[in-house]
């Protein structure tokens, strides 16, 4: 055996270098993009918009997501309004509507649950209906727990008055 120390000990450890991959963002088409076989065509009547990528414009499409994006607005400046509270969302918030006292993420066109809304008690009164809804995460996990409340009833208690 000799004294020599071990080869891997004399070096200084070297530098983890962590390497983040960026994900390429899609890019937004601009229909207006022309070549000068499309200034030919724009005279015709069947002319259809494109982009410089090659994507032709779909017209439903843009429609529904002109639609989508209108009817989101609309139901913001609605939650907006009856709570009392301003809109946020158009500055690139993660939170759509927000307050001194309340930040919300409004969605509306998803699938709203028949079963949930059926849970809420039937007795009416001068109580606010709820329904809690938690998971069972097991021994290991930490319980996530929501609560679920009436538009209407919640405005009426703690909204614009």
């Amino acid at each position: 055996m000799t004294d020599d120390p071990i080869p891997w000990t004399l070096a200084e450890p070297e530098a983890m270098v962590v390497v983040r991959r960026i994900k390429t963002r899609r890019h937004r088409h601009r229909w207006d993009h022309m070549t000068s076989t499309m200034a030919d065509q724009s005279r015709v009547r069947s002319y259809v918009p494109s982009c410089a990528c090659g994507a032709i414009q779909d017209s439903a499409a843009s429609r529904r997501g002109k639609s989508a994006r209108n009817r989101g607005n609309a139901f913001e400046r609605e939650v907006a309004a009856a709570l009392g509270v301003r809109r946020v969302g158009q500055y690139g918030s993660p939170t759509d509507v927000e307050g001194d006292w309340i930040a919300v993420q409004c969605k509306v066109g998803a699938a709203f649950s028949e079963r949930l809304w059926g849970w809420l008690p039937a007795a009416r009164g001068d109580q606010l209906r709820a329904v809690v809804i938690g998971d069972a995460p097991g021994s290991s996990g930490k319980r996530r727990v929501l609560i679920a409340l009436d538009f209407a009833e919640f405005c009426a208690w703690f909204g614009k008055r």
